[in-house]
């Protein structure tokens, strides 16, 4: 009896195991929607690019090479069984030192291992341990970029949304205190984030919009900025691109029916706030980002890159802030572009939190850059990271915890994601050891770039 009990029983865990694994190992494929057994394609210029020998999983890196290098080592992968149901990863381990890279489920092709941060600890050898997938090629390419910033350099981020500036570039700018973070938008679409304590979507959404305006104001001073070089513009979020469309008229808010910035414009406290002018128009919104221009005369603008982030907001904050820059006159520094919502994928980029950001899946020579910077991040930059991306109330859990019910179901719905694989929070995405910044010469922009011939091939200017 009681073996047959134990049969019983056993069978039941034996259908649940494998219930779950078929479930792990056809989910986790299916969140992809492109191919990923497809080679990962960039075109480098050949001056950038050398072949490395692996030998017994090893590389011997140049020593030419070291401290301000950025490098990825280009080499071809092949998922194992088991890497459709594990993140495949490769472990870069160094005399001093180790980051992971991580690669989507099922992963197969040419892929792209970033080594930049190993390179701070001037590293002559790097071991390549792979889990859950193989290495294909015995011989590798290196493409190198030398780059460093003075640490006087001005930096301005342009963030299209409150909490952009963080996911992309906390770690950079809080390294230089002489940076400006100029948030375009009050952020206040989205999901009803408190809506237990709003039912009134048009009471919830004003609100949320003046908390995520308060968060980019406050949180850069966690970094150490000055309160003068933190501004947010308070135009409506989810609108730039109607804004350019309809240029010169004004547009309205989608959800609070007004096309009073000033609602949201209002809580600045830097000097700046009383030279803001016009009205929720491109024109305005050019006019203001201009300002900001002339009066901080950065080195670097970090920006999203318009062909990498799939956001519309996030493309023509750019478009705007290189209208600006032609406006302004300005020729000599650099974009720095990232990508927030990469156009391939949500999912990027993969694996855990402390892992590293690479090149992101790219399978043409559309993506318009002249070389490629990644600043490292130490395990104090993630951990302060994350303090910053905390303090961000929209990246945060709703208020639903407060309910027995709702926290039971806000449970079982992170159970579920985390079984298909499907966690893409920023907490995961944002902290890695290093962030990820395509680089255009601000020069460049005095002629029509390739942003604007994709995304706006056949502008119209309304009367």
């Amino acid at each position: 009896m009681k073996k047959k009990r134990f049969l019983i029983i056993f069978g039941i865990f034996f259908v649940l195991f494998l219930s779950l694994f078929y479930l792990l190992k056809t989910k986790r494929s299916e969140i992809f929607d492109y191919d990923i057994s497809e080679n990962y394609h960039y075109k480098f210029n050949t001056r950038n690019t050398t072949k490395l020998n692996l030998i017994e999983n090893k590389l011997l890196i140049p020593d030419n090479l070291g401290k301000g290098t950025t490098a990825f080592i280009k080499v071809n992968i092949k998922s194992t069984f088991l890497g459709k149901i594990f993140s495949p990863n490769i472990e870069l381990i160094s005399k001093s030192a180790k980051v992971i890279d991580y690669f989507e489920f099922g992963g197969s092709g040419d892929r792209y291992l970033n080594i930049s941060s190993l390179l701070q600890e001037e590293a002559k050898q790097i071991e390549l341990k792979s889990n859950f997938l193989e290495i294909q090629n015995a011989t590798v390419e290196l493409i190198h970029f030398s780059k460093s910033i003075p640490t006087e350099s001005k930096i301005l981020i342009i963030s299209p949304h409150p909490d952009d500036a963080e996911i992309a570039a906390f770690g950079l700018y809080s390294k230089f205190p002489n940076s400006f973070i100029l948030t375009i938008t009050a952020g206040e679409n989205g999901l009803m984030h408190y809506n237990e304590i709003f039912p009134d979507s048009i009471q919830h959404y004003l609100k949320k919009g003046q908390i995520r305006t308060i968060n980019s104001i406050s949180i850069p001073l966690m970094a150490g900025l000055k309160h003068d070089h933190i501004l947010n513009l308070g135009y409506f979020d989810g609108t730039l691109k109607e804004m350019f469309d309809r240029d010169p008229h004004p547009v309205f808010s989608q959800i609070l029916k007004t096309d009073s910035i000033g609602i949201f414009r209002n809580l600045n406290f830097s000097s700046l706030k009383d030279s803001l002018t016009g009205r929720s128009n491109w024109s305005s919104l050019v006019q203001n980002i201009q300002l900001v221009l002339d009066f901080f005369q950065p080195d670097i603008i970090v920006s999203p890159h318009p062909q990498m982030d799939s956001h519309p907001d996030h493309q023509f904050s750019t478009l705007a802030t290189i209208e600006a820059i032609r406006n302004a006159g300005l020729n000599k520094g650099e974009l720095f572009l990232y990508s927030n919502h990469h156009v391939k994928t949500e999912f990027f980029p993969f694996g855990k939190t402390g892992g590293t950001l690479s090149l992101p899946p790219n399978y043409d020579d559309d993506y318009h850059f002249h070389s490629v910077y990644s600043h490292a991040l130490s395990e104090e930059d993630q951990m302060e990271k994350v303090l910053a991306l905390d303090a961000m109330n929209d990246l945060r859990p709703n208020t639903q915890w407060r309910y027995w019910h709702k926290l039971l179901h806000w449970t079982y719905q992170n159970i579920k994601v985390s079984i298909k694989g499907q966690q893409n929070t920023y907490f995961r995405r944002a902290i890695r050891s290093n962030e990820l910044f395509f680089v255009v010469p601000i020069q460049e922009l005095n002629d029509e770039t390739p942003f604007e011939k994709t995304l706006t091939p056949n502008r119209v200017i309304l009367e």
